[in-house]
């Protein structure tokens, strides 16, 4: 077993059930949807949230040689993983029957999910410093956290669900864009 695999088997677990939390929560409301109002804004955000989550699992697959199998690693990943699940766990009502409106959902757990995002983003660019030393070399290395943390900051502070969905469907573009462009 590599240290990669020992390291990755504790984050995989947390990311799987961060995964699967989002995945519940979307079934949760397919469920109750003939009594509540779905919205764009909640599944946008976890949408967001699984593309991210995604995005941290081919992450932490381009630092494999890099990371240590010593307790720090493992503490420092399992709390970003950590960070995602718990953000995971507020994309969604528990009881959906208690929010008949997923856009007031959102509005009123967007500031947390997106902290979550961001905290976890930003804890994964520490951990490339200490495992690389200056990433920030080109123009998308200082660029893309800048936009992204500008943007996640715009939805954690609108009180607009208009531009709140308009940020998310940039946020998702982005990824799309930055991730099989770059």
């Amino acid at each position: 077993m590599t240290s990669f695999e020992f390291a990755f088997s504790l984050f995989g677990l947390l990311l799987g059930l961060s995964l699967a939390e989002v995945m519940s929560g979307f079934g949760r409301v397919m469920r109750g949807r003939t009594a509540i109002r779905l919205g764009w804004l909640t599944p946008m955000v976890g949408v967001l949230l699984m593309v991210d989550l995604v995005t941290f699992w081919s992450n932490a697959w381009d630092m494999r040689e890099a990371i240590p199998p010593s307790f720090a690693a493992l503490l420092f990943g399992t709390v970003i993983a950590s960070i995602y699940y718990l953000a995971a766990s507020l994309v969604f009502p528990t009881a959906v029957s208690e929010w008949p409106d997923l856009d007031a959902y959102f509005m009123r757990h967007k500031g947390q999910v997106m902290i979550g995002v961001m905290s976890a983003n930003l804890l994964v660019m520490v951990a490339r410093i200490l495992l690389y030393g200056n990433i920030f070399t080109t123009w998308q290395s200082v660029t893309i956290p800048v936009l992204f943390s500008g943007l996640g900051l715009a939805i954690v502070f609108s009180k607009s669900k208009w531009v709140c969905g308009a940020i998310l469907a940039l946020l998702l573009s982005l990824y799309g864009m930055f991730r099989f462009l770059f």
